[in-house]
């Protein structure tokens, strides 16, 4: 490749550089600066490299939706609206978590170059999952991501659960990662190519020049290899039977941390989910949608197993960390709603789902790490009688929580809005003459189960609210007051969430995917 060339496919690639440059540079600042100003000086450079990414990826946006869908280095790497859009969460969830450690308790009195260090290194590694073109990429960015954030769950060190979080999530991550890989192997041998966009190209050739008994016949590997890759993805995105790490790590974690794994890592599965999916969901892809009729199927029974699994547990837990989890484990399976419908509708739905859950799951992570530093824990009684002290926070709180429900008026109502929808418009298009046929009956049944699972969340999550305003504070307990960054920090959230009620900002913000 000639070097000019080179530089200009390099240029493409500025806000992962920025994010590499800026671990250098926190790093650096960890070994000069002094031990009482090393939280401030790294977390500013990690902010400041964050926030600088941000404008490349911004800058990058004209160019990168006038050369649509352009690949670099062979293939390799993918610059088109939806890696923008996913590149914009991952680095506006960083800077939200950066801003947020600044000021929580549990991360303080260590070294803290490698906490931010750590912190870009994951960004980083889901900048290329959403960039990924070809597997070597994919594997590469979802490892790079994995790595640092296992150890980010064991951060703190003489802490048993922290390092309990730690070790479990790097053992299950492990076998999901082996497991992943397998599945890659077997897609590699019945396609002969790693790039991503080339294997379905690949099958619905052979798909499309078979018979319709040999068509099913040839689409049975491809789904069980599928099926294997889906375990790995699937643990990125705490989807059931491969959740089992997600409660432990969140309580474990240190809260800046959750939040991050909670926002951030599962915003990079379903990147990587759709970065190997996207190509079955374009106009030129009947064929072979309509010969992998088990698709839809498979992730309608996922979606429906792990929204009903993770609200039901939620019922049961005291730990505000631990119900979070299982609450991201029940928002897993809505966003796996979009995926029984093969339409650009339903990733649309999905992109803007995932942009609003950004918004209020981060919103109520930030409450949860200033009662936690001021209250010494996540267990819901600790948080009797907050709403008489912080009535700002306890306001804030019902509002995020209200959002992940899906009520009126706020954006988590008008995301749900969008994916019921679309499973619903599903249906119609399946009905024929007005007759209702099983497919019909199906996505029907899929969008019914969904809204019961939200009515079944309000009672869970009307639970912290209760214990806030409804309950006298234990006897003894520390006092508690709200600052002025307490406030804005909540507001910084609490205002979208209210606000995007008119949805046609995001909406206009997810179409860049198109």
């Amino acid at each position: 490749m000639p070097l000019d060339e080179l530089w200009r496919q390099s240029l493409n690639l500025l806000p992962e550089m920025i994010l590499a440059a800026a671990i250098c540079a926190v790093i650096l600042a960890d070994m000069f600066a002094p031990l009482r100003l090393s939280r401030l000086v790294c977390g500013a450079a990690a902010t400041v490299g964050g926030a600088a990414a941000l404008l490349a990826l911004a800058g990058s946006y004209g160019p990168a939706m006038a050369q649509s869908d352009a690949t670099l280095f062979e293939g390799m790497f993918v610059r088109d609206g939806l890696a923008v859009f996913f590149k914009l969460v991952f680095l506006l969830g960083t800077e939200a978590i950066f801003l947020f450690s600044l000021r929580s308790r549990e991360v303080a009195g260590y070294r803290q170059g490698e906490f931010y260090g750590l912190l870009l290194g994951a960004t980083l590694g889901a900048c290329f999952v959403a960039s990924a073109g070809n597997v070597i990429m994919l594997v590469l960015g979802i490892e790079t991501l994995s790595m640092c954030s296992y150890v980010l769950a064991g951060f703190i060190k003489h802490e048993r659960v922290s390092a309990e979080a730690g070790l479990k999530y790097m053992l299950y991550g492990a076998v999901a990662s082996g497991v992943m890989l397998f599945g890659f192997s077997y897609l590699y041998g019945l396609t002969g190519t790693l790039d991503l966009a080339g294997m379905a190209r690949f099958l619905e050739m052979r798909i499309a020049g078979a018979g319709a008994g040999q068509a099913a016949y040839q689409f049975l590997p491809l789904v069980l290899s599928l099926l294997l890759v889906l375990a790995g993805l699937g643990f990125k995105i705490a989807m059931v039977p491969f959740q089992f790490w997600a409660p432990d790590v969140y309580q474990g974690s240190p809260t800046p941390v959750t939040a991050y794994l909670s926002v951030v890592s599962k915003a990079a599965g379903f990147s990587a989910l759709l970065r190997l999916f996207l190509p079955f969901f374009g106009d030129g892809a009947g064929q072979l949608v309509s010969s992998a009729a088990q698709l839809p199927v498979i992730f309608g029974v996922l979606a429906v197993v792990t929204m009903t699994f993770g609200n039901l547990v939620a019922l049961r837990q005291t730990d505000v960390k631990r119900l979070l989890a299982y609450s991201s484990i029940a928002h897993a399976g809505y966003l796996l709603m979009a995926l029984t419908v093969f339409s650009p509708d339903s990733v649309e739905a999905m992109l803007f789902y995932l942009f609003v859950y950004f918004l209020m799951n981060l919103g109520a992570f930030w409450v949860v790490i200033v009662l936690v530093n001021r209250l010494g824990g996540a267990e819901i009684e600790r948080f009797r009688g907050v709403g008489y002290k912080a009535p700002f926070l306890t306001a804030a709180m019902f509002v995020f929580l209200i959002s992940l429900t899906g009520l009126p008026p706020t954006a988590g109502f008008v995301g749900k809005l969008i994916l019921f929808k679309v499973v619903v418009g599903a249906g119609v298009d399946a009905m024929r003459g007005g007759a209702l046929t099983p497919e019909a009956w199906a996505y029907f049944v899929l969008a019914l189960i969904g809204v019961i699972n939200s009515v079944v969340s309000l009672y869970y999550y009307m639970k912290i609210i209760k214990a806030m305003v409804f309950e006298q504070p234990e006897a003894g307990a520390a006092p508690l007051a709200e600052d002025g960054m307490d406030r804005l920090y909540a507001a910084l959230f609490a205002v979208p969430v209210l606000a995007f009620i008119w949805f046609a900002p995001i909406l206009a913000l997810v179409n860049i995917y198109r």
